[in-house]
């Protein structure tokens, strides 16, 4: 975990370094100012500062949502890899399986989100970010669902969810909330 702490603050880093103050007009804020700013919940509160503890102290809005939906994005990767463990080793009944396997499609459709995101960012590019991270925060939801209570997958998910909520919520103090958008 720490070698990936530290692979993230020197991508963020080097984000900084590249895009300096690219993004005209996006404020740069401390981390601690961003979690207070987006903490809906205690909960979400507390997963922002897990998450952008990681980062710069100070930095562009930008850099944390990147930071936050690599976080998000790494997370999916070992939630998936775990359900799809799950399904292989045949220790779910079917109904169980067909939940894990629409998890599976829901993590897709949510990472290829937060991919999209973290390259429109890195060029200063809004114009669909918040409409991707509400499509995002909606996979998770559908994979919610599905989930019966106690499940191993469920724990995860929910965690994944709350990470979710707080890409979006950080990328609403940049370009607001999409266009017919719930509160996460």
């Amino acid at each position: 975990m720490k070698t990936t702490a530290t692979i993230l603050v020197l991508t963020v880093t080097a984000f900084l370094f590249v895009a300096g103050d690219a993004c005209g007009n996006v404020p740069q804020m401390r981390w601690t100012d961003a979690c207070v700013k987006t903490g809906e919940t205690a909960e979400l509160y507390h997963v922002c500062q897990e998450t952008l503890q990681h980062g710069p102290d100070a930095a562009e809005l930008t850099a944390y949502v990147i930071l936050a939906a690599r976080l998000a994005k790494g997370s999916y990767d070992d939630t998936v890899g775990r359900a799809a463990q799950l399904i292989a080793d045949g220790s779910l009944p079917g109904e169980q399986r067909a939940s894990y396997q629409q998890c599976i499609d829901s993590y897709a459709t949510a990472r290829v989100q937060m991919v999209r995101v973290m390259g429109e960012l890195t060029q200063c590019d809004f114009t669909h970010a918040g409409q991707e991270l509400q499509a995002a925060v909606a996979a998770m939801a559908a994979c919610g669902k599905g989930l019966a209570a106690g499940t191993p997958l469920e724990a995860l998910n929910a965690a994944d969810k709350d990470r979710t909520t707080v890409v979006y919520d950080l990328g609403t103090l940049i370009f607001g909330r999409a266009p017919g958008s719930m509160n996460p």
